[in-house]
């Protein structure tokens, strides 16, 4: 039943509204981000850019035995190798070494989101080390990542912004991620311990008392989501027979504003397994 409700009745989800045309309309797009928490663009960022991502990623993960032999690297087909990086990908030495990528880091400076973020706050913007590149296995659905606000994990300032970026086609079935429509404007909302990662999220019964609508989409190459600290949001399962998910997340904030330590530091840092490197990337 969960794997049905979160992933293929689409009745449940309204689509996102695209905002590409209000590119070079700055404060109708800040007006649009306040209104409803989120905004998503088509095919804005470089899509050479995130397939060399991809392919630096799943080459990691070939090296892991997690990549079906005699299969196209890009395409991302697992293996079916029985592995604990299904349940500890984040503290695994694969994730460390994702973490290390320059390719990885370096596009949390890419120039478009620098120039989107210094017009959408007007100001001197301040990206966080604690980057996340994640793979998502199919079927793994104990992992999937539960309704939550970021502002739960990074603390500091509310207005912080996470930028979620497909590194190929995801369509529902591969595990995107919906939002909580409006939902910046709630509460900070109470958290309490669930199955997925990050092991905290908000129970269903509490999102649906606000009436608001979730929101999702089938991403494609280059797409980029971002939302507010405060909106809710959610993976969705990854229902495929065989393809693994690969995501990035980059979070960026005023440079004046409170910043937590943490998200200065590299992610999940302290808690990888005993034989992953230690040493910044």
């Amino acid at each position: 039943m969960e794997r049905k409700d979160r992933t293929m009745n689409k009745s449940m989800y309204g689509e996102f509204e695209v905002s590409n045309e209000l590119l070079h309309n700055i404060p109708a797009l800040r007006n649009r981000l306040k209104e409803k928490g989120y905004l998503f663009f088509r095919e804005l960022l470089d899509k050479e850019a995130l397939l060399n991502i991809r392919r630096d990623m799943l080459s990691l993960a070939a090296k892991h035995d997690l990549i079906k032999e005699g299969t196209s690297l890009l395409d991302g087909i697992f293996s079916g190798r029985e592995t604990e990086l299904k349940k500890n990908f984040e503290t695994s030495r694969l994730y460390r070494e994702i973490l290390d990528l320059e390719s990885f880091n370096a596009f949390g400076r890419n120039p478009i989101l620098s120039l989107l973020y210094s017009g959408l706050l007007q100001a001197e913007t301040l990206e966080h080390r604690r980057r996340i590149g994640r793979i998502t296995f199919p079927g793994s659905f104990a992992q999937t990542t539960p309704s939550h606000q970021d502002l739960f994990y990074i603390k500091g300032t509310q207005e912080t912004y996470t930028n979620w970026i497909p590194t190929s086609a995801c369509p529902s079935e591969l595990g995107g991620l919906a939002v909580l429509e409006g939902s910046n404007h709630l509460n900070v909302l109470q958290h309490v311990r669930m199955s997925g990662t990050g092991g905290n999220g908000i129970p269903d019964d509490v999102l649906e008392q606000s009436g608001l609508r979730w929101l999702t989409t089938d991403f494609q190459l280059g797409d980029l989501l971002l939302f507010h600290s405060m909106t809710v949001h959610k993976a969705l399962h990854n229902v495929t027979e065989d393809r693994l998910r690969v995501s990035l997340e980059y979070r960026i904030q005023r440079k004046d504003d409170e910043i937590d330590p943490s998200s200065m530091a590299l992610h999940m840092q302290g808690s990888f397994a005993p034989d992953a490197k230690t040493a910044a990337g």
